[in-house]
């Protein structure tokens, strides 16, 4: 086998390890980015619960808010 198609070949195998690569790194980028917008909305979720324990509370009257 001549030298070029060595190189051909070395390169072409490079080239499936590089693609290879990509492909999983995109999938985990997505993976990420699902979790990163779970944890959002968790987050969302835990200040809307504190604030509608506070709107409780400031509906309670004074005195039966210190009981």
């Amino acid at each position: 086998m001549n030298k070029r198609m060595m190189k051909k070949r070395e390169l072409a195998t490079r080239l499936r390890i590089a693609e290879t690569h990509i492909d999983f790194l995109i999938r985990e980028n997505i993976r990420l980015n699902r979790l990163v917008e779970q944890n959002a909305q968790a987050t969302n979720n835990e200040f809307e619960s504190v604030r509608n324990e506070i709107r409780k509370k400031q509906k309670k009257g004074f005195v039966k808010r210190w009981l």
